[in-house]
């Protein structure tokens, strides 16, 4: 069957957790058996009828792959392209087998596709911490929830950072593939669920609070409508309660910034700060023993070159 189907195959379950890929990856690193001849895949059954690669014998013993890489990958992960974890194996393979420079160069497709994956991931972690909105279970309870769509499996890796941040209230993530509560001590996570299946939102008094402070905070003599959507994605909108602000903060910018120009001081000009400049020296009392603030200066008597005749 060489040539045609793979002799192993390899699951990575779930398919984001480091575990699951470190042991997978190391028995068909530690068998020898090539990225080519590796079925791999996540979450579900092989695709063919192959043993899978944790059964195949080891042909050496530890192995030492680079640091740099190790934290790569973790990251890469995390990533919902199936493809990633093929190309694990064949940079690993490769790093193995005398390549050890593979992932330091900029050139080579293998470290580009790799510094893709991670960039996105990254990505994606940075806006679900900006972009995730608790709200009250409900008004007056000390629960909140929150919903987002990731675009990658980020939930574990994201999840200490809510913990650490809101570490004093209880609170949940849902999204649609995994969710996660903390109840105060502890992080939890659970199967992902539809937006349908929560509670339905209500309009609070701390969404409420939340919309006027970003009103307030909305410069219109900055507004860059390209950049905003650029941090901001519109996917993200629906489900953030200042976005119902945006466009008409975005239709009232030009006015507003046009106000604030009018309204801003002016500076006098230059002769008109000379002349006071000069007002306030002349009005300034003489010192004792100076000469005048004006016209020419004070003579200065020459120094007395006579012998000192002081009695000793």
């Amino acid at each position: 069957m060489k040539g045609w189907f793979p002799r192993w195959s390899a699951r990575v379950e779930p398919g984001w957790d480091g575990d699951a890929w470190r042991a997978a990856l190391g028995a068909a690193l530690r068998a020898g058996v090539p990225p080519c001849d590796v079925d791999w895949g996540e979450d579900g059954p092989a695709l063919f009828l192959a043993p899978d690669v944790r059964e195949a014998p080891p042909k050496r013993g530890e192995l030492r792959l680079p640091r740099a890489f190790v934290d790569r990958a973790t990251t890469a992960l995390c990533h919902a392209d199936p493809a990633r974890l093929p190309l694990l194996h064949q940079v690993a393979w490769r790093l193995l087998h005398g390549e050890r420079g593979a992932i330091d160069d900029p050139s080579d497709p293998d470290n580009l596709a790799l510094d893709r994956l991670e960039r996105e991931v990254r990505r994606d972690s940075h806006k679900m911490k900006a972009f995730v909105r608790f709200r009250e279970l409900r008004p007056g309870s000390d629960d909140f929830i929150a919903w987002f769509e990731p675009g990658h499996h980020i939930v574990d890796r994201v999840a200490p950072f809510f913990a650490k941040r809101f570490a004093g209230m209880r609170w949940a993530i849902f999204t649609p593939y995994r969710s996660v509560a903390w109840d105060g001590a502890q992080l939890a996570f659970g199967e992902g669920t539809q937006q349908a299946a929560l509670p339905a939102a209500e309009d609070s008094d701390g969404q409420a609070l939340w919309r006027t402070y970003y009103a307030n905070i909305f410069n219109p003599a900055r507004v860059k409508v390209q950049a905003m959507q650029r941090e901001m994605p519109k996917k993200y909108w629906k489900h953030l309660p200042e976005a119902r602000l945006i466009p008409g903060l975005l239709a009232e910018a030009p006015a507003r910034a046009r106000a604030m120009q009018l309204a801003a001081p002016t500076l006098p000009h230059a002769a008109t700060l000379a002349r006071g400049r000069k007002a306030a020296l002349a009005a300034l009392p003489a010192l004792p023993g100076a000469g005048p603030t004006t016209g020419d200066p004070a003579p200065v008597d020459p120094p007395d070159d006579r012998p000192d005749d002081r009695p000793a």
